[in-house]
């Protein structure tokens, strides 16, 4: 399930925030089949991009706050 969005955010960063926690779910699920196969090498790429999107969404909501909002 999907976190709810700040309602402090725009509406173009709460929708950045939707789209990145989208693509997460996604990651999430395509990482778990990668370990239960065995397939060390993408887990760990898949992990290395969740990891990414993980600081690109909280670097939206950093951005937000720091803006007085």
């Amino acid at each position: 399930m999907t976190q709810p969005v700040d309602p402090t955010l725009t509406p173009e960063e709460q929708a950045q925030v939707l789209d990145i926690q989208d693509r997460l779910i996604e990651l999430l699920v395509d990482r778990g089949d990668a370990v239960s196969t065995g397939d060390r090498t993408r887990a760990d790429a898949l992990q290395d991009r969740i990891d990414d999107l993980m600081r690109e969404r909280d670097d939206i909501k950093l951005w937000a706050t720091a803006d007085g909002k």
